[in-house]
């Protein structure tokens, strides 16, 4: 690991810009002078002379800071540390209804800012450009009046300072505010120095010291926001503020060795995920990718070109990108952005092509460099034979290139997705991919997956198949029940499996909330749907859940609350357990009975309390099927559509109608368990006639006109005609 690296920029400005309206100060920038002093101190302090940079006085210009910062942001490693300081004036522009300010630099010029906005050092800029962007642990100290507006998130729909509580909110980045927003920080003459800054020097000479006399900037910060200050100080300390020392008593060559050891020995964090350096990079990524203002101006690329390939382009901020068939020692374009020259890159795709054979899916990216500074990320995006069809990012940003292969995971995902028409799935299937790439992620991506997943999955819809009763008479065809059926539009046949499925990839909480979402949506429009229809009776509703969410109190929970909340009576609601389930303890998780044994007294407790039923679903392609369709307590029996299409389908269909009606045959209970046809339509191998004379009269599919729909409908006297002669084998 390289060394880390500590800089300090301090910036003290006493006179104010080019007619400024605000008075000049008196203790700005012998108060940066001062901080440097004790941060330079060879007894106590930190930092190395050429580590401080100083602008003050006349030579705090602005864009001499802006360059000197970025440059350190862009050239920033994981272990390196930044702390700026800034004393002086705060400018709120009049003509802006930003959140956002201007720190008071030598030259500033309000008159240029209606026109050139960013012509002076704005907080946004440190926030999204400078500590935003540095790989390390970062430390921001403000002693000027509207201080606080760097951290203000209260105020909602203002996008440049939507993502300041992120910024205060990241381990790695903390920081100590005069004032909260609106407010005045003060100069004292009785301190000689501004009052926020005298505090932090008493508190850097050693006055918040530890046991061993080592002040973190925590410790700095919370003995500044002691001192009775009016206004209070803002100051957001997490992880790395509290580990990073910033002076300390004098001590032996060997102990300062031992500086990167925690400042305070009592703190417990967890373990260092492997893509923790590289969270900050990966989100910065997706907000390009994914944000609508970033999509807008390359939706029209889609006609032309592919639009992901220019999504992609854009979001790496490359010079340009390109779909390439690979076959053989032979390339060709499939598609590109509107730079890519084939001719000129032929050196590096001719690169590319021997390694597209020589390690063909040995890694899902590479990186082909020739000449000076030309780089070509390279990630392979499906293969048939010796054919490879691989993703071309010619230049990429550094920053973006130095996240190596999470960002090849990441592009292949966008590639596997469609982030132009559905940026929301495409996103969310993005952050899957690195789940399952890497097995656990930060938790401030978890946090932005889960909060990510619950948009997607309270975007769906639900739509009502019907249930069809069978008979041979026109008039006893009917609609039985109604199955819940989550849609991402009306109108839509398909399930949107993809989406329902990624909670799998994440665990427990995705599941239950998943399931909860959609309960509840379940019910709330079936009891709308209902109410509209004007039927007499409400007719049974199913809903499908998995075996986690059965376990978890907070989604039964969520059912009692959604079902009160509707007015629905509890006996009209069964819940589908998919057969695709196991019925399983996790890994390290205790049971205190065999697992269908403690499942089943789940259920049975479950339906006792809350007078809901139960019924297995997807039965035939799951875990133990005939085990727990004998075993547990269920009062319908959905066999997949799976069956229908097996070459022995009868022969299996009369045993579940055997085993539906055995704990009615025993005297066990007083009505067989209901068999329904899943999947059924008119294209399938079984006839209705056949499954009548099973004993089975429940079909769900769709065929004669018995469809999902938002609203619910009763059968038409033509369909119920068809199907009962189509039940009576009549052709």
């Amino acid at each position: 690991m390289a060394p880390s690296r500590r800089w300090a920029v301090l910036i003290g400005v006493d006179q104010c810009g080019c007619d400024v309206q605000l008075p000049p100060l008196h203790y700005a920038e012998s108060d940066a002078l001062a901080l440097r002093d004790v941060l330079l101190d060879q007894e106590i302090g930190t930092f190395d002379d050429d580590a401080v940079k100083m602008f003050v006085g006349p030579e705090a210009t602005w864009r001499e800071i802006k360059v000197f910062l970025r440059d350190l942001a862009l050239e920033s490693a994981p272990s390196d540390v930044l702390f700026v300081y800034f004393a002086g004036h705060a400018l709120v522009p009049q003509w802006s209804d930003q959140l956002d300010a201007y720190l008071v630099t030598a030259d500033l010029n309000p008159g240029t800012l209606p026109r050139e906005p960013d012509n002076g050092l704005r907080m946004s800029f440190l926030k999204r450009d400078i500590f935003d962007a540095f790989a390390g642990a970062s430390f921001l100290v403000l002693d000027c009046c509207h201080a606080g507006l760097y951290a203000d998130a209260d105020r909602r729909n203002i996008k440049v300072l939507q993502t300041y509580a992120e910024a205060v909110d990241r381990p790695r980045h903390n920081a100590l505010l005069a004032c909260p927003s609106g407010s005045v920080a003060r100069e004292s003459t009785d301190y000689g120095h501004g009052t926020l800054t005298h505090h932090v020097l008493r508190a850097l000479r050693g006055r918040a010291g530890d046991e061993a006399g080592r002040v973190s900037f925590a410790q700095m910060a919370t003995f500044v926001a002691e001192q009775g200050m009016d206004p209070p100080p803002v100051h957001t300390a997490h992880v790395y503020g509290a580990t990073t020392v910033l002076t300390q008593p004098p001590m032996s060559r060997h102990d300062r060795q031992a500086l990167s050891s925690p400042a305070n020995p009592g703190i417990t964090r967890p373990c260092l995920n492997p893509l923790e350096d590289q969270t900050s990079s990966i989100r910065q990524l997706l907000g390009r990718m994914f944000r609508a203002d970033m999509r807008s101006a390359h939706q029209s690329q889609q006609g032309e070109r592919d639009g992901r390939v220019e999504l992609i382009r854009h979001a790496l901020d490359a010079g340009s990108a390109a779909v390439v068939e690979f076959v053989g020692s032979n390339f060709g374009v499939v598609n590109r952005t509107a730079r890519f020259d084939k001719d000129t890159l032929s050196p590096m795709l001719e690169l590319a092509a021997v390694d597209a054979v020589k390690h063909p899916r040995a890694t899902p990216g590479y990186v082909v460099s020739h000449g000076v500074g030309r780089q070509m990320l390279c990630v392979p995006l499906s293969f048939a034979g010796d054919r490879t069809l691989t993703l071309a990012v010619v230049d990429p940003a550094l920053a973006q290139l130095d996240m190596g292969e999470p960002l090849a995971v990441m592009l292949r995902a966008v590639w596997d997705s469609d982030p132009v028409a559905d940026p929301l799935q495409s996103e969310m299937t993005v952050l899957t991919a690195l789940r399952t790439s890497f097995g656990r992620l930060p938790l401030k991506l978890y946090d932005d997956a889960f909060s990510l997943y619950q948009q997607l999955i309270g975007s769906m819809i639900m739509v009502f198949q019907p249930v069809v009763e069978l008979d041979q008479r026109a008039t006893g065809v009917s609609v039985q029940s109604f199955e819940a059926l989550a849609r991402r539009s009306d109108g839509e046949l398909r399930a949107p499996w993809s989406a329902l499925r990624m909670a799998h990839d994440w665990g427990d909480r995705f599941i239950v909330e998943r399931d909860a979402i959609l309960v509840t949506k379940a019910i709330h429009s079936y009891a709308e749907a209902d109410a509209a229809s004007g039927w007499q009776g409400t007719k049974p509703l199913s809903v499908n859940v998995a075996v986690r969410s059965l376990l978890s109190d907070a989604y039964i929970n969520q059912v009692s609350k959604a079902l009160a909340e509707a007015g629905l009576h509890p006996r009209t609601l069964t819940l589908e357990i998919s057969e695709q389930d196991p019925i399983t303890p996790e890994p390290g998780e205790r049971w205190p009975q065999e697992p269908l044994v403690y499942f089943h007294n789940r259920l049975t407790t479950l339906a006792r309390e809350l007078r809901i039923s139960f019924a297995v679903d997807d039965f035939g392609v799951g875990y133990a099927s005939l085990a727990r369709m004998a075993e547990l307590p269920l009062t319908q029996i959905k066999v997949d559509r799976a069956i229908l299409h097996h070459p022995m389908a009868l022969e299996e269909l009369t045993l579940v109608a055997q085993v539906a009606r055995y704990a009615s045959d025993q005297g066990q209970t007083g009505q067989p368990r209901t068999v329904i046809v899943e999947g059924f339509d008119d294209d399938a191998p079984v006839s209705l006639y056949e499954i009548f004379r099973l004993g089975i009269h429940h079909v769900q599919g769709y065929f004669s006109g018995a469809v999902a729909s938002t609203t619910l409908r009763e059968l038409d006297p033509a369909v119920q005609e068809r199907i009962a002669s189509l039940v009576r084998g009549e052709k």
